[in-house]
Parts: structure tokens; sequence; C-alpha cells
């Protein structure tokens, strides 16, 4: 239950502390006094977005605290599972507000984000705000409904819930894929028709490692071959073909060394250093011969290199590379393209199977879905007729009505409409067309009291839930909201005097005018405050003696 709130720098509130305690309270206050600011504070608490025009000085932080007992609710695997600090005395949340904007949560003074924080919050506190009233006759509210208490009374409803809305969102990203791909289809198939060209292009080419080296060197060589056969020639002459070739000159100084070599050895290593000139000159004249002979009898095609070189040439330019090792990797990356495009027949076919197999997932699941729902709806018309009678609309009926779409939508495939009549031989409508105000006030009484008797939660606050009713209706207004207080930790606030007379504790919302600006304050009333308080609101600001009476005939029938 929420055992304390302070709210400091909030709106028009300065600073306000408030203990609250079991059973039912009531807030009352005259209308603009700050009931709803206080509210507001408490949805900063449970993980609402912050706006820095509620700060009330804008040189300090907006800071909203609030203590809560929840050791009955077996909530600590929720603290263990987030690693945040449990205690099982009290659990403090607090929200800090800056002026620039900027906001921090913390739960038992463990920082933690707003999801966070409204997962918690929503364990343990809900909050009727007096707009909520009317998502009774909305849709979504109303399937809501229907899963929370489905969800408590069968087994594995919130796991079918969660497993359909996995596979509808696995779904619709693989309708989403399938859809590019088919509009992409054209673009795909020009893509797939440019890339098999290139594709084919560089396997008629058949590049060898190495090959465009080769060829610029033989082509070097092709172009300076006249100069080179000179060159070999007047080696090969100079050696071996002028009047006194040099290998013949070497063999002479080779047999003149021999003869003094005899007469003294240190000769014999300048005769052995100039036999190894000797024969080093001769391999070099066959060299120079043999590559004579290779110049003189070459079969080389230079327009055949020159083309093959200058395809290379195109494709690197083509290509953005400049070496073979590049243009390579070019041709694998184009070929890995060519299969994935290639495919896309098949990857569209293998979607649709996808597709097929989850739709029948989906359609399954949503058949457990509607059965579970299904199984709630008497308890819960049986229950809310049962309150509306009780409430004076003595001839009520309430009918949930589920029926089947065609198509798949994010709750499974039911259409659920609440259908409603206040009176005796009007056919039953939506609420939204035949419910008036206070109608609708005791249906959404009648929904809160039917959640918290199965919800248990530790705290529920109502808005004005009892709007445009009154009199012997308010009285009996109250009589239910007590009976809903012995469940849970109930706060209501209201100006009706009949409902706030049941209450176990009444505070008071005062607005204080002062000189610089407005301030809100909060005040729990003894008996003689409450006394006052309940006739004020039987009589106005002037309390007559019948109006005493009558306050203390509200709070004696308690």
């Amino acid at each position: 239950m929420l055992q304390y709130l302070s709210i400091n720098n909030y709106a028009l509130i300065d600073t306000i502390e408030i203990d609250f305690c079991k059973g039912f309270s009531v807030i009352t206050g005259e209308t603009g006094s700050g009931k709803s600011i206080l509210l507001g504070a408490l949805q900063l608490i449970l993980g609402e977005r912050a706006d820095s025009k509620v700060i009330y000085d804008k040189n300090r932080k907006c800071v909203i605290e609030a203590s809560f007992v929840i050791n009955s609710y077996n909530l600590s695997d929720f603290f263990s599972k987030h690693d945040i600090d449990f205690d099982n005395h009290q659990t403090i949340i607090r929200r800090e507000t800056h002026s620039n904007g900027k906001s921090r949560a913390f739960i038992n003074d463990c920082p933690v984000k707003l999801d966070l924080l409204k997962a918690f919050s929503s364990k343990v506190i809900d909050i009727h705000s007096q707009h909520q009233s009317l998502l009774i006759s909305k849709s979504n509210y109303q399937i809501q409904l229907i899963d929370t208490l489905a969800s408590i009374k069968v087994k594995d409803h919130s796991a079918q819930i969660k497993l359909f809305q996995s596979n509808l969102y696995e779904l619709n990203i693989i309708k989403e894929e399938l859809n590019t791909i088919i509009n992409d289809g054209e673009d795909s198939k020009n893509e797939l028709d440019y890339l098999l060209f290139l594709n084919s292009e560089l396997d008629e080419a058949n590049l060898v490692k190495g090959e465009k080296e080769d060829l610029e060197k033989a082509l070097k060589s092709y172009e300076n071959s006249e100069n080179i056969t000179n060159t070999l020639k007047k080696i090969i002459y100079i050696l071996d073909q002028q009047q006194v070739p040099v290998s013949s000159q070497f063999h002479e100084i080779l047999i003149d060394l021999q003869k003094i070599s005899i007469l003294d050895s240190n000769y014999d290593e300048i005769r052995s250093r100039i036999q190894s000139i000797a024969i080093e000159l001769s391999d070099f004249s066959k060299e120079c011969d043999l590559l004579l002979s290779n110049i003189e009898h070459n079969n080389f095609d230079f327009e055949e290199a020159t083309q093959r070189l200058n395809l290379i040439y195109q494709l690197e330019q083509k290509h953005r590379v400049n070496n073979y090792e590049s243009l390579r990797e070019k041709h694998n990356e184009i070929k890995e393209k060519v299969d994935q495009l290639s495919s896309i027949d098949l990857h569209i076919s293998n979607l649709e199977n996808k597709i097929s197999s989850l739709n029948v997932k989906l359609n399954n699941t949503a058949s457990i879905i509607s059965s579970n729902r299904l199984l709630v709806c008497p308890e819960i018309e049986d229950f809310i007729i049962n309150i509306i009678n009780q409430l004076g609309i003595n001839n009520g009926r309430f009918k949930v009505v589920i029926e089947q779409e065609e198509h798949l939508n994010s709750y499974g495939k039911d259409q659920i409409r609440f259908l409603f009549s206040a009176n005796k031989g009007m056919p039953l409508q939506e609420i939204s067309k035949v419910a008036s105000g206070g109608e609708i006030s005791r249906l959404m009484l009648a929904i809160k009291a039917l959640l918290a008797k199965h919800l248990k939660l530790p705290s529920l606050i109502l808005d004005e839930i009892d709007s445009g009713v009154s009199g012997e209706i308010a009285g009996k207004m109250s009589k239910i909201l007590l009976e809903i207080s012995k469940e849970i930790q109930l706060i209501v606030i209201t100006h009706l005097p009949q409902v706030a007379a049941k209450a176990n504790y009444h505070y008071k919302v005062k607005k204080i005018d002062n000189s610089i600006k407005n301030t809100t304050i909060i005040n729990l009333l003894n008996e003689n405050e409450r006394l006052d308080e309940l006739a004020k609101m039987l009589s106005g600001e002037t309390i007559s003696i019948a109006a005493r009476e009558n306050a203390k005939a509200l709070i004696s029938n308690h």
C-alpha cells in the first residue's frame, strides 16, 4: 500500500508530506484547490513523462517521493530480476525533475529507467483519472480488461497472448521484407543482368596471376628488339668473331702464364684467375648467342599481346583496381551478388512458406485466446450487472459480445464490444451511444470493483469516479467503495459528501493565497474538522445547523 507521499517544488506545491493508511481514504477540496496536482505528482512517481513547466521554483529541482509497503505481494523476484535492492518492510520510489527538463528515477535509491518504473508501479498501484471513464467505450480498453481477468482465471492465457504477439511481429517483418523484394523486383532484374554481363566478361578474360607483368616485359623487349639484337651481336663479335677475338687473346695469355708458372708458383694463382675469367667469358658468349637465337626465331605476336594487355588495363579501369588480386576480389564479389540475386525466387518462396506457417500458428493461438476470453465473460457480465443494480440501475443489462473477424489484429481475431441498456425494453447498444455520464461512472466503478476483487493490487486511487451521480445513488456508491477498501487500500478524490462520510480517513486540499504566489497544502482532518468539511460540502461555505446535523447523520450511518 501507499504509505507516504512527499512532494517538493511541484506546480503550486512548495512542500507537502502525507501519511496514508489502510482502508478507505478520501481527498476533498474546492475546484481549483490542487487535487489534480496531487494526482499529477503521483503519476510522475509512476513513470509518466516529466515536464519542466510544472516546477514551482526554477532554481531548484522538483522531487517527489513515495513509500510503499509491499511485503505481502510476492514482488521480491521482480527486484532480483532487475538487480534492485529489496526491503521487505518498505519500498521507496523517487523522481527528480530539473528545470532543463531532465529527469531521474530511483527505486530504493537504485537508478532505474522509466519503463522499469512503470513496470513496477503497475504492480503496486492503479490510478483512475477522470478522463479514463471514457475508456470503457474503447475497444482496446475492453479487450485489455477481458485479458486481464482471463490471465487470472485461465492458465497460460498471458503466455498465449505473448506468443501471438511475438509471432504477429515476426509475420509483419517477413511481409515487409517480401513486399520490398517484390517492389524492387524490376530493379533487381536489371542489376542481375548487368552483373551477369560483368561476370561473363571476367570469366572469358580468364586472367592469370603475373600475366600483366609478363606481357608488359615482353612488349617492352619487342619494342627494343633491334637495339638488343645489335648489342648481343656486338658482344659476340668482340668475344669470338673479330680479327683477334677476346677469347683467343685470353687463350694466349693462359699459355704464356702456364710457361712462367712452372718457373715460379706465384704466377699460378694469376693463371687460375685468368682461366676462370676465360671460362666465364665462354659461357657468357654462348648465353648471348642463345638469347640472339631466341630473338631471331621468336614467333611473338605483338598485336595479340597488345590486345591482351589492353583488355587487362580496361578491366582494371572498369572495376577501379590496379592489380590482379584486387580484380580477382571484385570478380568474387560479383559472383556472390549474382548468386544472391539469382536465388530471389527461391527466397520469395521461402518467405511465402514462412508466412503461411505463421498464419496457421497465429490462427490456432487466436482461437485459444478467444476461447479463454469467452470463459470469463459470464462472470464479468454477472458482476457488473449486480453492481449497477445496486447503484440504482435496477433494470440495467450488460453484455460482452465477442465476434470473430476475418483478419488478424493485434489482439487475435476478436472484435469485442461492451453492450449496455439502462432501461427495461430497450435494446442493448454500445456504451458510447446510450450511457449517460452518471451511468458511465457507475459502470466504471463496477469494473474497478471487479479488478480490485481479482488483481489484489496494494493501492487503488479513483479520481471523481462518482462524477454525474448524487443523492441516494451517491450513498449506494459509497457503500461499494467501502467494500472495495476491504480488499485493497482505496484513495478517492470526490466532491460528494455521501462518499466522503464513508471513508476511514479524510484529507482536505486547500489553496493558500499570499502576496508572492498561491500554494497548495493538504491536511488530514480530525473529527471536528471533518464534520465541518462535510457540512460545507452539503450547504456551502456558510455552515448551517441543518448542514452540520446532516453531516453528523452521514458519519453515524458509516
